[in-house]
């Protein structure tokens, strides 16, 4: 996996990160990772389901039929 190396850190991010991981019972190493991450990765690397979801929040499907069509499925003949 790769590695960074942050230079010149002020002394008051430095103590801010390391105090923050306290609080969270975490290493400062992990906490910026996770700061990192959520800085830079796109949202889009959510799953399928959970954008799905997203769309159809707060939608009002008291009216929507969702049950399944039990006809058997005949599968086709490829010869």
């Amino acid at each position: 996996m790769p590695q960074i190396l942050v230079r010149q850190l002020t002394s008051e991010a430095h103590h801010a990160l390391k105090a923050h991981a306290r609080q969270q019972n975490r290493s400062a190493e992990s906490l910026a990772r996770e700061i990192l991450e959520s800085a830079l990765v796109p949202e889009s690397r959510t799953g399928l389901g959970n954008r799905i979801a997203a769309i159809w929040d707060g939608a009002n499907l008291s009216d929507v039929d969702l049950e399944r069509h039990r006809t058997p499925y005949e599968p086709s003949d490829l010869q």
